[in-house]
């Protein structure tokens, strides 16, 4: 993080849907450089690119964006960051405003993969190359674009580790401890993080039957504080529970919704992904759930990475890389400050 993350500490909460969705298959599915009507290659030195961001209100998409712009401004070219809200519609919408404008690429964290077929379609016919950030999706063909962000399955692994071991170290007994497990059935990316978390759990000997899926919709500590109430009221031997999912704010929310049901924040083991809640939790003010770690995520690093790589694209002609992640970092209340550096 750098100074552009203090900033946006006081934005809203970002709500992580980022992840490495897009598997290594085929992950080249766009090497077109912009052409000239008659199919010649155009020069392109000061390239505008347009990145749709799936929630840009979050703050996890305003560091991404700033990310995105830095890096635009030391090469000479310029990003139009445009928040989707989560809507489709918008997202296809602002994909044809671009094409109309003459945009030389775009970076796009769509709010369904489903989206894709799409997107893609629409890109192709207009020949500007498209790349996906965070959530990847891919073409009517199959193959995903290239894709900046996480390893989805790595950071779900290393989030149902770090609960896990806390989790030991308590010394719970498995007979009276639960798990909620906080999805979101309609993104890839966060079904991989989630999946990962629930292997993690299980392969360290945790009962499969005392994992509890709890869907959400939107990954938003409101929805998981909403949906779990009623998971708590239909478990009242539970004396214990581990709570994670697929970002901070969900695992942040379902604990919360545990402590205004009356469970005591240290029989509490909630482990969230991305990082963004910890400098608030920890370090703000907020209200102690139990929520004990997290795998942290730069998301200015996933920013200035996609705008490098579609700018090399169009001015160099460099083929994409196809996937480009970030690694995960452990992150508890003892090690904030040495990795969030903003906080």
């Amino acid at each position: 993080m750098h100074a552009n993350s203090v900033r946006s500490r006081s934005l809203l909460r970002r709500a992580l849907r980022l992840g490495a969705s897009a598997s290594a298959l085929g992950a080249l599915a766009w090497s077109v450089s912009p052409t000239t009507s008659s199919g010649a290659q155009t020069a392109v030195k000061h390239p505008t690119f347009v990145y749709l961001q799936t929630d840009g209100s979050q703050s996890y998409f305003v560091l991404e964006g700033d990310g995105a712009k830095a890096e635009a401004a030391k090469l000479g070219a310029t990003v139009k960051v445009e928040n989707e809200s989560s809507s489709s519609s918008t997202t296809i919408s602002d994909i044809q405003t671009g094409i109309a404008d003459h945009v030389n690429g775009f970076i796009v964290v769509a709010p369904a993969a489903s989206l894709g077929p799409r997107m893609v379609s629409l890109a192709n016919a207009a020949h500007i190359p498209i790349m996906a950030s965070d959530n990847g999706f891919a073409g009517s063909n199959h193959k995903q674009v290239p894709f900046v962000g996480i390893d989805a399955a790595q950071f779900g692994a290393n989030s149902g580790k770090l609960m896990m071991n806390f989790y030991k170290a308590l010394k719970w007994k498995s007979s009276n401890t639960y798990m909620l497990l906080i999805t979101n059935p309609a993104l890839p990316t966060i079904v991989q993080r989630t999946t990962a978390e629930q292997k993690a759990a299980i392969a360290a000997g945790f009962p499969k039957g005392h994992i509890i899926d709890v869907p959400t919709t939107d990954n938003t500590t409101e929805q998981a504080y909403t949906n779990t109430g009623p998971v708590k009221t239909a478990h009242p031997q539970a004396q214990h529970w581990l709570v994670t999912g697929g970002n901070d704010d969900v695992a942040f929310g379902a604990a919360k919704a545990l402590v205004a049901a009356g469970v005591k924040p240290q029989n509490i083991d909630a482990v969230g992904l991305g990082g963004d809640l910890a400098c608030q939790i920890w370090a703000k003010g907020a209200p102690n759930v139990g929520f004990r770690g997290t795998n942290y995520i730069y998301p200015n690093a996933i920013g200035a990475s996609a705008v490098k790589e579609l700018y090399n694209h169009v001015v160099h002609h460099v083929a994409f890389p196809g996937n480009t992640y970030v690694s995960p970092i452990r992150m508890t209340r003892a090690t904030l400050h040495k990795v969030d550096k903003a906080c």
